[in-house]
């Protein structure tokens, strides 16, 4: 049984790996150790609403796919201090030179990439074999509190309500810019997120990918030609506007705690106090250690406040029309 789970929403690329990464270590929340993509999208997949996006709706939730769903979270989880051991150990993975050059050669398309990319996926793979042996072995089914971070879940919570109808949401902002530039870096990043293969395919140009990255957002078929800086600027504003529209559709009755993205970079000791006092945990014990700084995740190039403007300043200039108004109302201008 799942009570009281905490939902972390945000834009691709806005930081939620990172919080993700950091929340799944409280021992008392448990967590799939991964994004929950293939299991909401195996009864729900943008297809199956003949590609109008990925959004979901409160209707869209049938039986056969709730009961699939809680079990195959319930059956997926493993609580913090299991992660706690995972991560440490893929820490000292990471810190090997062997491993790092196979990893570096997975995410290229050179020769061999495809078989490089495949070893830590089998890593993954064994220790989602092993949650699931170890929860199948358990005698005890207590009630869990689950963790769950999916990025395309910015659209899709009416519907995750439904699921988890006593859910907790921290929602986690980022000025346009930069979270524009990662995305556009991410986009040029195929081996690390292959996204979707659209009917017709994407022809942004200058990419050659083909494949629509990160979250499909409503209107994407309009932006399959348009520039890249365009399509990331959309992506952005659609994420934000689905999670502000719920939530003042839902205020007073689901909880909401804001974050933001470079208050949370800057002010660790600070934001996480909030945030363990959003969730009731003791934030000297479960979040102490992050008060003098925050670990680096999922990087795509190395982190510098003003890379944006050096890599991609003309082409987010371009975009400013499109994302002022958002950028106003989360009070970023």
């Amino acid at each position: 049984m799942i009570k009281s789970p905490v939902l972390i929403i945000g834009c691709p690329r806005s930081g939620t790996t990172l919080l993700y990464n950091i929340l799944s270590e409280v021992p008392c929340l448990w967590s799939i150790g991964y994004e929950s993509k293939a299991i909401i999208e195996h009864y729900h997949h943008p297809s199956t609403k003949e590609w109008e996006s990925g959004a979901l709706e409160a209707g869209d939730l049938t039986p056969a796919s709730l009961q699939y769903m809680l079990k195959a979270f319930e059956r997926q989880s493993a609580p913090g201090d299991f992660w706690q051991k995972v991560n440490r150990f893929r820490q000292q993975l990471g810190s090997n030179t062997l491993y790092r050059k196979v990893k570096r050669r997975g995410k290229s398309a050179g020769m061999g990439g495809a078989v490089s990319g495949a070893i830590p996926q089998q890593g993954l793979d064994a220790v989602r074999a092993w949650v699931r042996l170890r929860n199948a072995l358990s005698a005890a089914h207590q009630p869990i509190r689950l963790l769950e971070k999916t990025p395309e879940n910015c659209l899709r919570l009416p519907f995750l309500l439904e699921l988890f109808p006593d859910a907790r949401v921290i929602y986690l902002t980022r000025d346009a810019r930069p979270n524009i530039h990662s995305l556009m870096e991410g986009w040029r990043q195929p081996h690390i997120f292959p996204g979707y293969q659209v009917p017709g395919g994407v022809q942004i140009p200058g990419d050659t990918r083909g494949r629509w990255a990160f979250t499909l957002v409503p209107g994407w078929r309009e932006l399959v030609e348009r520039p890249l800086e365009e399509v990331c600027a959309w992506q952005w504003v659609r994420c934000n506007e689905a999670v502000l529209e719920h939530q003042q559709q839902t205020e007073g009755k689901t909880p909401y705690l804001t974050v933001r993205y470079e208050e949370m970079v800057e002010q660790p000791g600070q934001i996480f106090r909030e945030i363990a006092g959003f969730l009731d945990l003791d934030y000297q014990e479960t979040f102490g250690d992050f008060a003098n700084g925050l670990p680096r995740i999922n990087v795509v190039s190395e982190p510098d406040p003003d890379k944006w403007r050096r890599v991609n300043g003309e082409a987010i200039a371009r975009v400013e029309s499109i994302i002022r108004p958002m950028m106003e109302k989360l009070g970023y201008v």
